[in-house]
Protein backbone atom coordinates (compact mmCIF):
# COMPACT_ATOMS: atom_id res chain seq x y z
CA UNK A 1 0.00 0.00 0.00
CA UNK A 2 1.52 3.36 -0.79
CA UNK A 3 1.44 6.12 1.65
CA UNK A 4 -0.41 9.10 0.40
CA UNK A 5 0.15 11.45 3.62
CA UNK A 6 2.10 14.81 2.24
CA UNK A 7 4.61 15.22 4.83
CA UNK A 8 3.96 18.31 6.65
CA UNK A 9 6.40 21.36 5.79
CA UNK A 10 8.44 22.92 8.42
CA UNK A 11 9.15 26.55 8.42
CA UNK A 12 11.61 28.72 10.32
CA UNK A 13 10.14 31.95 11.38
CA UNK A 14 13.09 34.61 12.19
CA UNK A 15 12.09 37.67 13.86
CA UNK A 16 12.77 40.05 16.51
CA UNK A 17 9.45 41.52 16.94
CA UNK A 18 7.19 39.26 19.63
CA UNK A 19 3.58 40.13 18.19
CA UNK A 20 4.74 39.73 14.76
CA UNK A 21 6.61 36.29 14.94
CA UNK A 22 2.90 35.37 17.04
CA UNK A 23 1.32 36.49 13.62
CA UNK A 24 3.47 34.68 11.46
CA UNK A 25 3.38 31.50 13.41
CA UNK A 26 -0.22 31.53 13.74
CA UNK A 27 -0.87 32.22 10.37
CA UNK A 28 1.57 29.66 9.27
CA UNK A 29 0.23 27.25 11.62
CA UNK A 30 -3.35 27.86 10.28
CA UNK A 31 -2.20 27.28 6.92
CA UNK A 32 -0.62 23.35 7.76
CA UNK A 33 2.16 24.24 8.30
CA UNK A 34 5.09 23.14 11.19
CA UNK A 35 6.50 25.85 12.78
CA UNK A 36 9.73 26.89 14.25
CA UNK A 37 11.01 30.14 15.88
CA UNK A 38 13.77 32.17 16.66
CA UNK A 39 13.97 35.92 18.11
CA UNK A 40 16.83 36.71 16.57
CA UNK A 41 19.97 36.04 14.22
CA UNK A 42 22.25 34.18 16.42
CA UNK A 43 21.10 30.69 16.47
CA UNK A 44 19.59 30.75 12.86
CA UNK A 45 22.39 29.02 11.18
CA UNK A 46 22.84 26.10 13.91
CA UNK A 47 18.85 25.69 13.70
CA UNK A 48 19.18 25.76 10.26
CA UNK A 49 21.52 22.63 10.12
CA UNK A 50 19.71 20.66 13.03
CA UNK A 51 16.27 20.89 11.43
CA UNK A 52 16.60 21.51 7.36
CA UNK A 53 13.14 23.43 7.26
CA UNK A 54 11.45 24.11 4.18
CA UNK A 55 11.54 27.35 4.22
CA UNK A 56 12.77 31.24 6.04
CA UNK A 57 11.12 33.40 6.75
CA UNK A 58 12.84 35.97 8.30
CA UNK A 59 12.95 39.63 8.90
CA UNK A 60 15.41 42.04 8.05
CA UNK A 61 16.32 44.61 10.28
CA UNK A 62 16.87 43.16 13.49
CA UNK A 63 19.19 43.58 16.71
CA UNK A 64 22.59 42.10 15.95
CA UNK A 65 23.04 40.29 12.89
CA UNK A 66 20.35 42.33 10.13
CA UNK A 67 18.79 39.91 8.22
CA UNK A 68 21.12 41.10 5.04
CA UNK A 69 24.04 40.08 7.12
CA UNK A 70 22.31 36.56 7.76
CA UNK A 71 21.43 35.54 4.36
CA UNK A 72 25.41 36.63 2.88
CA UNK A 73 26.37 33.93 5.70
CA UNK A 74 23.51 31.37 4.48
CA UNK A 75 24.34 31.69 0.84
CA UNK A 76 28.36 31.59 1.67
CA UNK A 77 27.75 28.09 4.14
CA UNK A 78 28.14 25.19 1.52
CA UNK A 79 25.17 22.92 3.54
CA UNK A 80 23.01 26.16 3.62
CA UNK A 81 23.43 27.64 0.64
CA UNK A 82 20.26 25.89 -1.30
CA UNK A 83 17.95 26.73 0.80
CA UNK A 84 14.87 28.93 0.26
CA UNK A 85 14.97 32.04 2.40
CA UNK A 86 12.06 35.39 2.04
CA UNK A 87 12.56 38.54 3.88
CA UNK A 88 9.15 39.61 5.31
CA UNK A 89 10.11 43.26 4.93
CA UNK A 90 8.32 46.69 5.26
CA UNK A 91 11.29 47.55 2.46
CA UNK A 92 9.55 47.56 -0.29
CA UNK A 93 11.32 50.02 -3.13
CA UNK A 94 12.35 48.94 -6.06
CA UNK A 95 16.10 49.88 -4.85
CA UNK A 96 14.89 47.02 -1.36
CA UNK A 97 13.61 44.92 -3.70
CA UNK A 98 16.94 44.70 -6.01
CA UNK A 99 18.84 44.97 -3.09
CA UNK A 100 17.33 42.27 -1.34
CA UNK A 101 17.62 40.03 -4.48
CA UNK A 102 21.37 40.71 -4.53
CA UNK A 103 21.78 39.63 -0.89
CA UNK A 104 20.43 35.88 -1.85
CA UNK A 105 16.78 36.25 -0.72
CA UNK A 106 14.61 34.10 -2.88
CA UNK A 107 11.58 36.27 -2.64
CA UNK A 108 9.87 38.78 -0.07
CA UNK A 109 6.78 39.97 1.60
CA UNK A 110 5.63 42.87 2.13
CA UNK A 111 4.72 44.31 5.99
CA UNK A 112 2.36 44.82 7.14
CA UNK A 113 1.22 40.98 6.70
CA UNK A 114 -2.49 40.17 5.42
CA UNK A 115 -2.55 36.60 7.09
CA UNK A 116 -4.34 34.89 3.60
CA UNK A 117 -2.14 36.79 1.45
CA UNK A 118 0.68 35.72 3.36
CA UNK A 119 -0.20 31.94 3.16
CA UNK A 120 -0.71 31.61 -0.04
CA UNK A 121 2.91 33.49 -0.90
CA UNK A 122 4.43 30.97 1.45
CA UNK A 123 2.37 27.99 -0.29
CA UNK A 124 3.92 29.69 -3.60
CA UNK A 125 7.51 29.65 -2.69
CA UNK A 126 7.20 26.45 -1.50
CA UNK A 127 5.13 25.27 -4.60
CA UNK A 128 2.08 23.88 -2.77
Amino acid sequence: MVDTVEKTRTILVVEDNVLMRKLFVRCLEEGGFTVVEASDASSVLDLMRDMAPDLVVMDIVMPGLSGLDLIRQIRADADLAAATVIAVTNLATPADKRRLAEAGFDGHVSKPIKPKEFQAAVAGFLGT
